[in-house]
């Protein structure tokens, strides 16, 4: 039986290429965002749905093995220029999908996260980051749900 994956943030530079990677091993791939991606595939489902809904996020994640969650406020400017929505996207929306995990027991959430998470600079973006490392950390532990964080520096490619 073929593993089911879900991508928040399929839209993304990063989310697109990890769903087409997912795709060409032969997974079952459900894209999440808030609006459809151009890059999706014919064998690719498509999720429409907001991090901050967590009816959305309840729906998307049943019968999933493993959850890529690469969806996020992720332009520095943008997010420290506007850090409540910042929060509520980069932490609660992380804190959702933690919940919708946790309820539909999904095995494995990987998360994309920043060097900025780690460092001096990059504002209350930095502060989102390490904040949803360590909810994940926690969460994870308390409910036996494997997790993998990874900790991006600067990304760029096609697309």
């Amino acid at each position: 039986m073929k593993k089911t994956c879900l991508v928040t943030g399929s839209s993304g530079f990063i989310g697109s290429h990890v769903a087409d990677y997912l795709s060409k091993k032969n997974f079952s791939v459900r894209l999440f965002d808030k609006k459809k991606s151009k890059f999706k595939k014919k064998n690719q489902k498509s999720v429409i749905g907001s991090l901050k809904n967590f009816y959305d996020l309840d729906k998307a994640t049943k019968k999933i093995d493993t959850l890529f969650h690469f969806a996020a406020s992720a332009d520095l400017n943008h997010a420290n220029n506007k850090p409540f929505e910042a929060i509520q996207d980069n932490i609660m929306g992380t804190s959702n999908i933690l919940k919708a995990c946790i309820k539909n027991k999904v095995k494995k959430i990987i998360f994309a996260s920043s060097i900025y998470a780690i460092s001096e600079q990059g504002g209350i973006y930095s502060t989102t980051k390490l904040a949803s490392e360590m909810i994940i950390e926690k969460l994870c532990k308390k409910h036996s749900l494997n997790y993998v964080i990874l900790r991006f520096g600067t990304v760029y490619g096609t697309r």
